[in-house]
């Protein structure tokens, strides 16, 4: 006679599941929190207050003015190229990688000054753009003769 074999059941692989199950018959329970015994009131103390120290204030001592050299023309310094002061027809240049307006203002009016640059910029406007910096490599600008208001006494 042999033993009849009860019928198995395939095995479930276990997983883990950090959400809780939710099964019709057993309700989800909250994680429990530790009990935490409530705070006692603290009665705070009276405190003196003590007059505030003043800080010591460093005495105020007369700053000394660096001396200042005299204004010397920079086409005057050692060294310097020596401008060519436009006061004749116009010039004609070839703009470079290297070319600033600053640059070719103390190189044709000896002024590296805003209204210096400025005139060459605006007088070539029409072909550069609406801003000094819109200027392309190899364009060909023109440096105006220096106006009688510009003219350096």
């Amino acid at each position: 006679m042999s033993i009849p074999k009860k019928p198995t059941t395939p095995k479930k692989p276990v997983t883990i599941n950090p959400k809780p199950v939710v099964t019709p018959n057993k309700p989800v329970l909250a994680p429990k929190k530790p009990a935490v015994a409530p705070k006692a009131p603290v009665a705070k103390a009276p405190v003196a207050k003590a007059p505030l120290a003043k800080r010591p204030v460093a005495p105020k001592v007369p700053v000394a003015k660096r001396p200042v050299a005299p204004k010397v023309p920079v086409a005057h310094v050692e060294g310097a190229p020596t401008p060519k002061v436009l006061l004749g027809p116009t010039v004609k240049h070839t703009w470079t990688r290297k070319d600033t307006y600053a640059e070719l203002a103390f190189k044709y009016y000896g002024s590296m000054e805003e209204p210096y640059w400025r005139l060459i910029y605006e007088t070539n406007k029409d072909i550069i753009g609406n801003h000094p910096n819109d200027i392309k490599v190899g364009l060909e600008i023109s440096i105006p003769p220096l106006p009688p208001e510009l003219k350096k006494k």
